[in-house]
């Protein structure tokens, strides 16, 4: 492989404020192929476990066309815990928590919901009894597998990320009034349960990075009143879903992107947070463990893909899709170029002969990630997810670099 590296711009200055969080996302689906004993619990303070469902009117799932995994709920109240396979999510809950025997400073969180099964958190969010049945059965969840709180990904409160089926309501606009609420009373619950256990419950959330979930940022400076902090989605902002190639997890603004003025990297995310009140401590930022590709991509004037359209997403990526864990990557040969936009600080490769696209974050990049949240004082990093990383690089670099 021909290997070019563009020249970095200088590093940030770190300053005194120390980061320490870092949370991966374990896929409970993916556990044939990643079991939790692959996991290492030594370089983590806290994994989040995806997914678990919302029961309504004795059903979980979602009904799109797209994700069509309707189920019965294994406990048919509104807005109580629901399972995609409650034996294999049992067994892998009891094995990461324990994980924490010999790793004392190790959490692990039960996350809610995600892009799939977002759909019911509008009525739950919206029934004080919904609410009240969340929090019972997510008590009863905790103490059952020794587990440490809840994450809370709603994609997304007043605009639902998967549209729902015709006769359902999954956004409402009183939806974030709503979430201020259900984690207020969260709050309350978890904080008697501690006490009576001896422990402290957290309550995070997984919360978008653009400019349409921050709104005018008064409700999340009310919302985070109630949590232990907030995890940053700070990925996704340019996907093969977009006809153009683009960076998925630019740190830093490049004006050489047609959509620069979009404000879609991550920089401008953080600032918007932070011009909403939300506290330094209460952000985590989120990295992306693996990478998109874009087919018949032209190379454009300087020879290397970047921004220019292409004629779709590539179909050899995970499961035949258009994404790419990291080690997927690290196998990509003869062809393959690898280059680093200085500005964005983000790298990309490219394939000239084959016009093929992708963007990804590798170890550089997360080590400029890891000194921007020190330099701006944050809790700590959050990474989508556990599998992608297979050899455990991103990971061992990740938690280096935050020490």
């Amino acid at each position: 492989m021909q290997i070019k590296f563009i020249p970095l711009i200088a590093a940030l200055a770190i300053s005194p404020a120390m980061a320490g969080e870092v949370i991966g996302y374990y896929a409970g689906w993916k556990h044939q192929s990643f079991p939790v004993s692959k996991v290492d619990a030594s370089k983590l303070t806290m994994a989040l476990y995806a997914f678990a469902d919302l029961c309504w009117d004795g059903k979980h799932g979602n009904a799109d066309a797209s994700v069509n995994d309707v189920a019965p709920c294994q406990e048919p109240l509104n807005g109580a815990l629901a399972w995609r396979n409650e034996a294999e999510d049992g067994a892998n809950l009891h094995a990461l928590a324990a994980l924490k025997q010999h790793n004392p400073h190790f959490k692990v969180v039960l996350s809610v919901g995600g892009w799939d099964w977002s759909n019911r958190f509008s009525d739950v969010a919206a029934s004080p009894q919904a609410r009240a049945n969340f929090i019972a059965s997510s008590l009863k969840t905790m103490r059952r597998y020794g587990l440490d709180g809840v994450d809370l990904d709603w994609e997304y409160p007043g605009e639902a990320g998967v549209p729902c089926v015709k006769g359902e309501v999954c956004a409402r606009v009183e939806d974030r009034q709503n979430f201020i609420t259900w984690t207020r009373e969260l709050r309350a619950a978890y904080d008697a349960a501690g006490k009576q256990d001896g422990k402290h419950y957290s309550i995070t959330i997984a919360a978008g990075a653009n400019g349409n979930y921050v709104g005018d940022g008064v409700w999340l400076k009310q919302l985070a009143q109630h949590l232990d902090w907030i995890n940053i989605m700070a990925y996704d902002y340019h996907a093969p879903w977009e006809k153009s190639t683009g960076h998925h997890a630019a740190l830093f603004a490049d004006p050489k992107d047609p959509v620069n003025a979009s404000g879609l990297y991550v920089a401008r995310s953080v600032q918007r947070y932070l011009a909403a009140g939300v506290a330094k401590d209460k952000l985590v930022l989120g990295v992306p463990f693996y990478g998109y590709g874009w087919k018949g991509c032209a190379p454009g004037a300087d020879g290397d893909g970047q921004y220019q359209l292409c004629q779709g997403p590539v179909s050899d990526g995970v499961n035949g899709g258009n994404s790419y864990g990291y080690g997927m990557l690290l196998q990509r040969g003869e062809g393959y170029r690898r280059y680093r936009n200085a500005a964005s600080r983000a790298p990309y490769m490219y394939n000239a002969a084959e016009q093929v696209w992708i963007t990804y974050e590798d170890p550089a990049s997360l080590r400029e990630k890891a000194g921007y949240i020190k330099h701006q004082g944050l809790r700590g990093a959050m990474f989508w997810e556990l599998s992608a990383d297979a050899e455990g690089q991103l990971l061992d670099t990740l938690s280096k670099a935050m020490k």
